[in-house]
């Protein structure tokens, strides 16, 4: 008691050692709002990635060199061997307890060719000839054909002058000749009689001409889509509707769909919208008028790849929108050309009036394109576009967890090349055939493991002229599977979604204690976000950096402050030791004083940060940066001032003022009375 009299005594009669206590109070005011909106990030996290896709475990086989993941990264697809006897080990995860679902996966990269304007052309030529023949289409196949052959005319003419610059042959003469005989009237009189005769032609011979196409990236994950549906709630059906049940298709991502499969202009449009609805403007930032600038330069190749109807009506929605006439080029690139004063109008203009002409997408729901693994040597599997999805609340259309796609597991298996169960027999069948039996000569797992033959000798060889070969029909890929099919084949991963309040390291050791549980493993929500879950970590990082920074700060001047005080209170300290008091005893009360400024400071910094906290954000803030949706797990965040991450700040700043008391404490107890009370009374 005797001590903690004094040490009050002390604090009070002191004003100068308030500072520690202050310094302990801004920290603590400083940090607790930091742990607080730390804990709401890495919480918004791991509900967005366990809600959209990941699940609360990754399970996976145990003999892979790497983890699953459920977004593409910068190291691409992770390797991942095929969960064994997935088919027998699906039922038993669902009967263990806590487990509410269980959703296969495989995570894909693919991509989409898009053709050059002659090709979209093409496409417009192809789908008027599939009409029943009548006078209408012939004569619309006519005016489409006399517009292509234009439009043929100009790639002719640039064929010729990249000749004449680099003065060489063309690679492909013969084809050459063809583009310019196809810009001549004759090519086209057998249009209406022979339309796909003429299409094939111009589509083998010519399309090539007009310059490459380009990929457009259609990252996926195969899985059973229904399930995928209900068992992750921030899934959201945009347009279309979900593949029917046994058929093969794709729910694309909405990110994807409107930032690559949408004409260039309109997503300019869209970001000059967004951005200026951020406060930014075109007069003050430079990266909106480059984005102006890019759109009316481009509008020559969009103009190229109108066809003659589609030009047509969009020159007159112009005219009627601007007023006035002229070539379609100029009419557009003045519209087009907009400032601060002018750009809402022409938004609404855009799409109200003009989108109707323009091709604003190059597929809709309903279209197949034909999806392709990037840089692989296989075959393209042709997959219809059921419709478009997003994960609400993680981003909108710029969110990169939108950019995913869901695919069926079959289309996912034979774009990644692996054998389906039944080729694998076969396969096994044909080896023992062979007599290739055995271990060392096991079948193949997938088409990588084929290579073309090498030729011995190729003068030797002879080939029958007289009769051309025969080759086999190749069979396509049916727009429908089997439950078997479905369930026999091979899975990679497999997310566990548990039921609230369910322990992840007891559902973890009950999975090790199935049969075969020894060759699978798991991972946590964190390990399967990769990159997105690996930015929580940098962030708690930085984080702990701030507070050692701190800390620092606040311990080098509490100490500082201490010294000088001790340094004030010799004659003080020698009377305390001239009366009895052990040198123990006046360490242990100068430490006190440290330890009390610092517990009150804290005390006082945490309540002041947690109501600069309530105030700043009430009843929640809106985030409308999509970036930041995902990491704060919606367009709210709302963060909670959790008691144990509060009480960690205020023990851990008491902590720092109590180690930072060590040196002044132990110097100012070290005084021989003697000493003390000579230096008191000089």
């Amino acid at each position: 008691m005797t001590l903690w009299w004094l040490t009050v005594q002390g604090v009070v009669a002191r004003p100068r050692s308030w500072v520690v206590g202050l310094l302990a109070a801004g920290a603590a005011a400083l940090l607790t709002p930091g742990v607080s909106l730390m804990g709401s990030i890495h919480e918004g996290t791991r509900r967005s990635l366990i809600e959209s896709g990941a699940g609360d475990l990754q399970v996976y086989a145990a003999a892979s060199t790497g983890t699953p993941q459920v977004v593409v990264g910068p190291g691409g697809v992770p390797d991942l061997k095929p969960i064994p006897d997935y088919g027998a080990l699906e039922p038993r995860l669902r009967e263990l307890p806590g487990v509410r679902e269980v959703v296969p996966l495989e995570l894909g990269m693919g991509a989409v060719f898009r053709g050059n304007a002659l090709d979209e052309k093409l496409a417009v030529l192809r789908e008027a000839a599939r009409a029943p023949a009548s006078e209408e289409r012939d004569a619309r196949l006519r005016r489409l054909g006399e517009d292509l052959r234009r439009t043929l005319e100009r790639v002719a003419r640039n064929a010729d002058r990249r000749g004449e610059a680099f003065a060489e042959e063309p690679a492909f003469a013969d084809d050459l000749r063809v583009l310019k005989d196809a810009a001549q009237p004759a090519f086209w009189e057998r249009l209406t009689e022979d339309p796909q005769g003429l299409l094939e032609v111009l589509e083998n011979r010519v399309a090539r001409q007009a310059g490459e196409g380009e990929e457009l990236p259609v990252d996926y994950l195969g899985t059973d889509v229904a399930r995928f549906a209900r068992a992750f709630p921030r899934f959201e059906l945009v347009t279309g509707q979900l593949p029917p049940p046994g058929t093969r298709g794709l729910v694309m991502g909405h990110a994807t769909y409107e930032q690559y499969f949408k004409h260039p202009i309109a997503v300019r449009m869209d970001t000059l919208r967004r951005e200026r609805e951020r406060g930014l403007t075109l007069a003050e930032d430079e990266q909106l008028r480059t984005l102006v600038e890019r759109n009316v330069a481009e509008v020559p190749d969009l103009v190229a790849r109108l066809d003659i109807e589609r030009a047509t009506s969009l020159q007159a929605g112009l005219a009627r929108v601007l007023g006035e006439t002229g070539e379609l080029e100029a009419l557009l690139a003045r519209f087009l050309s907009v400032d601060d004063a002018t750009f809402d109008t022409r938004f609404a203009q855009f799409y109200g009036e003009l989108a109707p002409s323009l091709p604003l997408y190059r597929l809709k729901p309903g279209d197949t394109l034909s999806l392709k693994t990037p840089l692989e040597s296989g075959t393209a599997v042709p997959v219809r576009v059921y419709g478009t999805f997003r994960f609400q609340g993680l981003g909108g259309d710029d969110g990169r967890v939108n950019m995913m796609s869901v695919v069926d597991l079959v289309t996912a298996r034979h774009l990644s090349g692996r054998f389906t169960e039944a080729q694998q027999e076969e396969a096994r069948a044909l080896f023992e055939t062979f007599g290739m039996e055995g271990e060392a000569m096991a079948p193949p797992e997938s088409l990588e493991a084929f290579h073309p033959p090498d030729i011995v000798d190729a003068e030797a060889q002879t080939v029958d002229t007289e009769q051309a070969p025969v080759f086999e029909r190749a069979r396509a890929l049916p727009d429908t599977f089997s439950e078997d099919e479905l369930s026999r084949g091979t899975v990679l991963q497999a997310a566990v979604v548990l039921e609230p309040g369910t322990a992840v390291e007891d559902v973890e050791a009950r999975i090790r204690a199935l049969p075969g549980g020894e060759a699978l493993a798991t991972v946590g929500w964190q390990e399967a976000g990769g990159l997105l879950g690996g930015l929580v970590v940098m962030l708690q990082a930085v984080l702990l950096l701030f507070a050692l920074l701190l800390s620092s700060f606040v311990a080098l001047v509490a100490a500082g402050t201490l010294l000088l005080l001790a340094r004030e209170r010799v004659a003080e300290v020698g009377t305390l030791r001239a009366v009895g008091m052990q040198r123990r005893e006046v360490f242990a009360s100068l430490l006190l004083e440290g330890t009390l400024l610092g517990g009150i400071g804290s005390v006082l910094g945490a309540a002041v940060g947690a109501a600069l906290l309530r105030l700043a954000t009430g009843g929640g803030v809106a985030v409308e940066d999509g970036s930041l949706q995902f990491f704060l797990g919606g367009t709210v965040l709302r963060p909670e001032l959790a008691l144990g991450g509060t009480l960690a700040v205020v023990v851990a700043v008491t902590v720092v003022v109590l180690l930072a008391t060590l040196v002044p404490a132990w110097r100012g107890s070290a005084v021989a009375p003697i000493e003390a009370m000579r230096k008191g009374e000089g």
